[in-house]
């Protein structure tokens, strides 16, 4: 069963803009989770320590089947990840990601507590979040208001999240997918091109027929945790059976080589 949840993205060093488009990218891929809502990137003023650079913040939306706290964690490794090194005073950072809400759900371990304790009182997290889900309310019922955020006042609407990364996404919903290829070898890694794949992909895609990879796209630029895995190709299920006959003419057609190739040049 999938929730809804609300992740918070931060960056004040570096690219700024440019980590938090990578932040959202890494969301994208995350196992069981689907982003289906990025808020605008809106620059404010550091809470809490002031003697620092200005923010960049961002607000996601995803559905997922992950706990709260298998999601808190994927998020703090991939901080890690991304080159954030932590301190106890709320310096300056690469990247932050917060879990903000987890449906209805209310945490309160060493590890996580949810909603997050200083979500209605940060503008700089209620508005980008406001601006994709503006009637959020907290478990209780407590709507989220802008006018009693005053922390991390937000300075500027600088636009849509540059190249978000949720085309990557394996939908969570209530459709059954299932996989009608993959790839040749579980061997491949994420920075590899799998011609076979995209060739299937671009022939369902002629066809109409929805599509969506597991774990990932191959080919995306990032891979949040470096391990070797085999892409699969799934489609909706009531598209399985037209979606395999097509893919068997695929395997059965004969290589298409460029001019002046033979397999002999290997």
């Amino acid at each position: 069963m999938a929730t809804t949840a609300y992740i918070g993205l931060g960056s004040n060093l570096g690219d700024r803009l440019g980590n938090v488009s990578r932040g959202v990218d890494a969301i994208a891929h995350l196992p069981e989770t689907h982003v289906e809502n990025v808020s605008h990137a809106y620059e404010s003023v550091a809470a809490y320590r002031e003697d620092q650079p200005n923010f960049i913040n961002a607000v996601v939306e995803v559905t997922t089947a992950l706990e709260a706290d298998a999601l808190m964690e994927y998020l703090s490794e991939l901080e890690t990840k991304l080159g954030r090194v932590r301190d106890a005073d709320k310096g300056p950072r690469v990247i932050d990601l917060d879990l903000l809400l987890f449906g209805d759900e209310e945490w309160n371990t060493p590890q996580l507590v949810v909603p997050h304790p200083q979500l209605a009182e940060r503008d700089f997290v209620v508005t980008p979040l406001l601006e994709i889900a503006p009637r959020t309310t907290l478990p209780d019922g407590t709507p989220l208001r802008r006018s009693s955020a005053t922390l991390g006042p937000v300075l500027h609407d600088l636009g849509a999240v540059p190249d978000a990364g949720v085309e990557h996404n394996v939908p969570v919903e209530e459709v059954e997918w299932l996989v009608v290829a993959e790839s040749e070898s579980a061997a491949d890694t994420a920075a590899s091109f799998d011609a076979g794949l995209k060739l299937k992909q671009e022939v369902l895609e002629s066809e109409g027929i929805p599509y969506a990879y597991a774990p990932y796209e191959p080919g995306a630029d990032l891979d949040p945790f470096g391990m070797q895995v085999t892409f699969q190709l799934m489609v909706p299920a009531e598209y399985a059976e037209t979606a395999r006959a097509l893919l068997a003419l695929v395997d059965a057609a004969p290589p298409v080589y460029p001019p002046g190739y033979t397999p002999e040049d290997g």
